[in-house]
């Protein structure tokens, strides 16, 4: 009688686990294995792809695809599976065999957001997309609108793109429609086609809509940008291709491979660059050694390569960086000489490209120095030039404590 009850105990747990409510997604099965399995039982796929970073990502995980209701939609209709499109030190096997189909999927779909929701149909064709994260309610419905052809977002976009012709108006309002869906692959598809259609690539507006619209060098514009500096500059402002494409090598290059925890190679970066961007190779590299360097406050190494490398770079120096490297002088040093330094690259930036930070850091270091009535002049400045509208909200409540710091003798 006690093994009998005891089984039967046992049997109530494990139909209580197997019928806890929310999501179920399946984490053993492959890529390929999934839409085999879809297609035999006729369901599509949910694919959640996010990232170990991701805000919106942690919170439907923690409180929206557990929910009863919620549960209760997908598993009827749906083959589920989440995907992680970053790489960590502590991922597990079961992440680590999907680190191939993860990084395909994120090149084929072009995911350009976090969390990114995927809607496939049973024969594995992507008819649908969502972006962000939402309510229970808000969530369904609009996974909901993948059953059905009428409200596929993609079935929807594929019908767009066979009538909009080749009228650049109506393509460039596509791009800019796809691109606020979150949507690589039409964003792609339009812009490209939009350039196609409009007689000079060169034109101010077309230049001023490829700067939104590149976002990795898989983009048109980042080609564009790197094949015609001159072009592109005499337009944009000098030395603007050059760091546009810049940023996007460090990004696709550099800090997507870095782990948390990890120490750089940098003979490999080195390497790697060198075989893909040549002509960027040297001023990418050295410029990521200072930026290491910053970023983890090893500040001798930082003042030893920032000199090295403004000196060598003089020509090519962007605003922005010399305002980020004199800021972080401004906090960590107390050598005069070294202060005054900086306060001649931040001089130089807030010339070059004025701007509210690159005057802030002007302030901080005359601070720094001593020169306090100049400083607070200066950061009032600062605080006046930042409107009042909520983009610039909390930009202006920081500079406002530290012209509050300043008045009151405070350490910054």
């Amino acid at each position: 009688m006690k093994q009998f009850l005891l089984y039967v105990l046992l049997l109530a747990g494990i139909t209580a686990t197997a019928q806890e409510p929310g999501i179920h997604f399946e984490h053993e099965l492959s890529w390929k294995d999934i839409k085999a399995k879809a297609k035999k039982e006729g369901k599509f796929i949910f694919m959640d792809c996010f990232t170990t970073w991701c805000g919106p990502c942690k919170m439907m995980s923690r409180d929206i695809f557990p929910q009863q209701s919620v549960g209760d939609f997908f598993n009827d209709k749906f083959i589920s599976v989440k995907v992680q499109m970053d790489k960590t030190a502590g991922d597990d096997a079961a992440v680590k065999r999907w680190y191939e189909d993860a990084a395909a999927i994120a090149k084929e779909y072009n995911v350009m957001a976090y969390p990114t929701f995927l809607y496939f149909a049973p024969d594995g064709r992507l008819v649908h997309l969502v972006v962000g994260g939402d309510s229970a309610a808000a969530f369904i419905a609009a996974s909901a609108q993948a059953l059905k052809p009428e409200t596929q977002y993609y079935t929807r976009m594929e019908t767009m793109a066979k009538n909009a012709g080749s009228q650049p108006d109506t393509l460039k309002r596509l791009a800019e429609e796809a691109r606020k869906m979150y949507d690589g692959r039409y964003t792609v598809l339009f812009t490209q086609r939009y350039l196609r259609a409009v007689p000079d690539i060169f034109a101010p507006d077309v230049l001023h809509f490829l700067d939104k619209f590149t976002l990795s060098s898989r983009d048109t514009g980042f080609v564009i940008f790197r094949k015609n500096p001159a072009k592109v500059d005499q337009v944009m402002g000098a030395r603007y291709a050059e760091n546009r494409v810049q940023q996007i090598i460090f990004g696709e290059e550099i800090y997507s491979e870095l782990k948390e925890g990890d120490k750089p190679d940098f003979t490999a970066i080195q390497v790697k660059l060198k075989k893909k961007y040549p002509e960027l190779a040297g001023i990418v590299m050295d410029k990521f050694r200072v930026q290491w360097y910053q970023r983890t406050k090893a500040y001798d190494q930082f003042e030893k390569a920032v000199k090295v490398y403004l000196k060598q770079y003089d020509k090519q120096l962007d605003p922005k960086d010399l305002s980020s490297f004199a800021r972080t002088v401004g906090l960590y040093a107390t050598d005069t000489t070294m202060l005054r330094t900086a306060l001649a690259w931040s001089e130089r930036a807030a010339k070059e490209d004025p701007h509210a930070e690159a005057k802030s850091v002007q302030a901080l270091l005359l601070y720094k120095l001593g020169d306090t009535a100049t400083a607070v002049r200066l950061q009032e400045t600062v605080v006046g030039d930042l409107s009042t509208g909520k983009e610039n909200k909390y930009r202006k409540e920081y500079q406002q404590k530290v012209l509050d710091k300043m008045k009151n003798g405070e350490k910054l």
